[in-house]
């Protein structure tokens, strides 16, 4: 097995889409039938299901966006633009955060994460409203707003007022940072993983920070090639091919780790799901990060939870 410093080589056919099949099955499954294992409000499940799509379109993208024919034959083509959307990575992490701390505690997490939201979008419309109070165009969009997020809040069963006193969803980062005196808790050590290595460059170049355009590799070359000794060029451009099968291999690995932790919550029945996911890990499992991950959580999980073959 390849170590973070080696070139990995995955055949993507064996988990491309297979995996994003799975994935869907998985989101219809909460979607249907989320509800009677969550002992939370129906939302839950529907606020679940939302971020496994997101999470689905996320990757499906990244492979439409850097297939081989496109690449290869599309003249408008540009590494470039496979370098900046490898930031969407942390877009799935922070999913996979989202929805394994809902898990944590789904009746208290579920509603907090809801109304967290919705306070959000209330201080936004209430914001506009204050910047550009007697606009008439103004004044009727935010109204339409207003009265479109309050549709939203009485549907799930809450009130104004609720939203008012929620507290704030933490960010990953803020999650991450234990209170003074305290440690960390498994859940938490568990995401602190994508926090290191080439995880975090994901973060720094989603930011614009420097050390996600000068780590390893140093994407920051692809913005500037054009500047660069003409000899250094093809050498930047033929560690592409070796950059995205990394990092759609990234991409993969936190997809079926969402997979994995929901089917360990709600051990849904049919659809061969168990046996898919075997299969899928054992697919990745030549993957570095796959398997620090299946290592340090999911062989256990997976054990625990009866998730064999």
């Amino acid at each position: 097995m390849a170590d973070a410093g080696e070139k990995q080589r995955i055949n993507a056919t064996t988990f491309q889409e297979p995996l994003w099949k799975l994935a869907e099955v998985m989101a219809q499954k909460v979607n249907r039938e989320g509800r009677q294992y969550l002992n939370a409000p129906g939302y839950v499940a529907a606020d679940l299901f939302m971020m496994i799509r997101h999470s689905i379109a996320t990757y499906n993208m990244l492979f439409y966006l850097n297939a081989d024919k496109r690449r290869e034959k599309d003249c408008f083509w540009n590494n470039k633009y496979g370098v900046v959307t490898a930031q969407v990575v942390r877009s799935m992490i922070d999913c996979l955060y989202n929805i394994t701390a809902i898990l944590e505690n789904p009746a208290v997490n579920g509603p907090a994460y809801r109304k967290s939201g919705l306070k959000n979008r209330l201080r936004d419309i209430e914001a506009d409203e204050g910047r550009y109070h007697g606009r008439p165009n103004w004044d009727e969009f935010n109204s339409a707003r207003r009265k479109n997020l309050s549709l939203l809040i009485r549907g799930g069963g809450l009130t104004e007022a609720e939203i008012n006193a929620a507290g704030s969803w933490p960010t990953l980062g803020a999650y991450l940072n234990p209170k003074k005196g305290g440690s960390l808790t498994p859940h938490q050590r568990f995401l602190k993983t994508f926090t290191y290595h080439h995880w975090r460059q994901y973060s720094a170049l989603s930011h614009g920070g420097l050390e996600g355009y000068i780590g390893d590799p140093p994407l920051g070359a692809y913005f500037i090639i054009d500047i660069l000794p003409h000899e250094e060029r093809p050498k930047i451009e033929a560690q592409y091919p070796e950059f995205i099968s990394r990092h759609v291999g990234r991409a993969a690995t936190v997809l079926l780790c969402l997979i994995t932790e929901i089917q360990a919550y709600f051990r849904f029945e049919g659809a061969d799901i168990n046996n898919r996911i075997v299969t899928m890990w054992d697919a990745l499992m030549e993957f570095f990060e796959a398997k620090e991950l299946y290592d340090d959580r999911y062989e256990l999980l997976m054990r625990a939870r009866r998730i064999l073959r």
